[in-house]
């Protein structure tokens, strides 16, 4: 089984990256992400801005935290910012790093994630992290704390507003540096889409698709926002059919560089979902936070053991295959030609009885509820809802 992938000429030991953040905050915590097997780490965001290496508290709260530990939806709502350590010290952590993964014979890629306040820092940023070993660079055009207006505005999802200065940034750090460098776009106040397209055009090596959006969330007894009265950046496993659907756009596009997808991902099913719509390799944090290190090898084992399942052989066997078949909507089926049916599994809960818009079932039938067919709008709402999986759906002949 070959779970191997090619970024940019740089070979991964599988796709699973654990993405900026905590898990990556300093040396020993890059090292334990790949003894757990991660195939590559960003480090947390290298920079020079005082204010983003000095951390809010608290900083991190999880909603619905029951349902997190019990395979359900959750999300994840923080404002951890950047790396409290200065950058000359990240060109000592960055050296340590490479030189245990040689020493402990470890298969990891090292990708350096960058934000300057302005060009020099960029220019300075890449010059450090590519002297020190870096395999590769990610640019923070992402991080959803960063306001336009700031002093800092030309980093993070601030610094898209405007073309001109991504393609500046990105051309000084491809002078800068000499190893690949890829782009994390931000969903937030952008078309990732159109943003990818100037990324690529300016030289970015690989799209990195999606980062978190700014949230807010106000607790209506203290009537105030919690849990540190401001905006934090929001994600979770409820991101996932959004950044899914980007990464389906971008790489439909066809832009020529690889596309790594991000936001949401939480199992191997997510792993497998990004792959088949054609991303090249996914990025994960949350779930590995909340769940530990662990969950990385479980995560490449489940994918090993689909693949298996499958009879795929290596990651490109399948990688893109759902994508050829999305259907436009302009293309989507207008007939009615479904017949919806309720099976012995009823319990008669009425659940579908308040959902359908149609009016079209009953409770009158003494063991089960009854649709009518003419009322019917073939919709699908019915069959999706219903607690018990008692309803079917079967083509109409004819």
């Amino acid at each position: 089984m070959d779970l191997t992938v090619n970024i940019n000429g740089i070979t991964f030991p599988n796709p699973l990256i654990v993405a900026s953040g905590p898990l990556t905050l300093n040396p020993k915590a890059i090292i334990k992400c790949f003894e757990h097997g991660a195939g590559g780490a960003v480090t947390k965001t290298i920079t020079y801005d005082p204010m983003q290496q000095s951390q809010p508290r608290p900083r991190m709260h999880v909603l619905n935290k029951k349902d997190a530990f019990s395979g359900k939806f959750y999300s994840f709502f923080s404002i951890d910012l950047m790396s409290e350590y200065k950058p000359e010290k990240w060109s000592s952590f960055l050296r340590k790093v490479k030189k245990s993964i040689k020493e402990k014979k470890i298969n990891g890629v090292l990708i350096a994630s960058i934000a300057g306040r302005n060009y020099k820092e960029w220019e300075m940023l890449a010059e450090l992290v590519s002297d020190a070993g870096a395999d590769a660079i990610e640019l923070n055009l992402s991080c959803p704390h960063i306001e336009e207006g700031e002093k800092c505005a030309l980093m993070g999802r601030a610094a898209v507003s405007d073309p001109n200065t991504v393609k500046a940034i990105i051309k000084i750090v491809k002078e800068k540096s000499n190893v690949p460098v890829w782009g994390k776009l931000t969903p937030h106040g952008a078309n990732p889409e159109e943003l990818a397209k100037i990324m690529v055009s300016a030289g970015v090596d690989s799209l990195v698709s999606i980062a978190r959006f700014q949230g807010l969330i106000i607790d209506i007894e203290s009537l105030k926002v919690v849990p540190w009265e401001g905006y934090g950046g929001y994600g979770g496993p409820w991101q996932l059919p959004i950044s899914l659907s980007w990464t389906a756009h971008i790489v439909n596009e066809n832009l020529g560089v690889p596309v790594i997808g991000s936001g949401g991902i939480t199992s191997r099913e997510d792993i497998v979902r990004f792959l088949l719509v054609g991303a090249d390799a996914v990025q994960s944090c949350t779930a590995i936070m909340l769940m530990g290190r662990e969950i990385i090898l479980k995560m490449v084992n489940q994918l090993k053991d689909w693949m298996s399942t499958h009879n795929f052989a290596k990651i490109d066997d399948f990688k893109g295959k759902a994508l050829k078949k999305i259907v436009r909507t302009e293309s989507l089926n207008r007939e009615k030609i479904y017949k919806f049916y309720v099976t012995e599994k009823c319990t008669k809960c009425g659940i579908c009885v308040k959902a359908c818009p149609y009016e079209a079932i009953s409770l009158k039938k003494p063991k089960k509820a009854n649709i009518d067919v003419k009322k019917c709008d073939n919709c699908g709402l019915c069959f999706s809802v219903c607690p018990f999986d008692a309803i079917n759906i079967t083509k109409i002949m004819g």
